[in-house]
């Protein structure tokens, strides 16, 4: 990790030891897990056919030094992605070889999707405070239907196609997963989030606001409410990960006590191979 400690919120100063890179993307692989997925070696390939999300329809690799006959096992693996008409991509970590990424560099691979990996303490916050709004845990099935409601994370993300294949997936999860929806006076739904309990790493996904009710700290409300969940499991830190251009929500997280543990983003061909 490139940090020793997290020192941000109200705990300020306290010292944390953050989990390694391995744990947080074993997590990551938990909290969202693949339709299919192939081991060789470290090599993990990952597929969702149908399913446009990068993180379910990629190669990840988990060790640095796990670069034996790369030139093969790559074009194995891409041959793979074809045979199940799924656009394939490299999910570029800093587990990734070195001698992989000068492989993909050499043949003039492009990149996309820069996102960075946070972390913070789950126990340095404070009780997530009511103001009108009653923030509580529900079922996959209810959570669903306020996601849609409050306008998901995005337009597209609340298609009819897309709520459902994103239901399958959070079905799919072994670990423990929290749905929490925050509802106004009225019951209506007014934000979500979903968290993943694996082990004492609570993994934050998901996370919506109504456009209506946004801008009042509603979203922070729905973070603080994740950490008191994780805190109940016996989680010691929470990660996220977010997206360079998302600033609403980069800044957000920021001052929820979020702070960089290491970045990732995906390389692919170029359109003509």
């Amino acid at each position: 990790m490139s940090r020793s400690t997290a020192t941000t919120g109200p705990d300020a100063g306290k010292r944390v030891e953050p989990p390694s890179i391995l744990a947080i993307e074993t997590a990551n692989l938990n909290g969202f897990p693949a339709w299919m997925q192939r081991a060789d070696g470290s090599w993990l390939s990952r597929l969702s056919p149908g399913v446009p999300a990068r993180r379910v329809n990629s190669l990840n690799v988990f060790d640095p030094q796990d670069d034996d006959r790369l030139a093969a096992r790559l074009a194995e693996t891409q041959a793979l992605y074809a045979r199940h008409d799924v656009v394939f991509h490299l999910r570029h970590t800093p587990l990734t070889p070195p001698a992989l990424t000068a492989h993909v560099d050499a043949m003039g691979w492009l990149s996309a999707g820069e996102t960075d990996v946070w972390i913070r303490p789950v126990d340095a916050g404070t009780p997530a405070a009511l103001r009108g709004e009653e923030i509580a845990t529900c079922s996959l099935a209810d959570w669903l239907d306020a996601f849609v409601r409050v306008g998901g994370t995005r337009p597209e993300t609340v298609a009819p196609d897309a709520v459902e294949q994103l239901g399958a997936a959070l079905a799919r999860i072994a670990a423990r997963r929290v749905c929490l929806v925050a509802r106004a006076a009225d019951g209506a739904p007014v934000a979500v989030a979903i968290a993943v309990a694996d082990r004492d790493l609570l993994g934050i996904y998901d996370l919506a606001v109504d456009p209506l009710v946004r801008r009042q700290g509603l979203g922070a409300r729905m973070v603080r409410a994740c950490l008191e969940q994780g805190r109940r499991l016996g989680c010691r830190t929470a990660w996220l990960q977010v997206v360079r251009e998302n600033r609403a929500a980069r800044a957000l997280y920021r001052r929820c006590g979020f702070e960089d543990a290491y970045s990732y983003h995906y390389r692919f061909p170029p359109p003509d191979g």
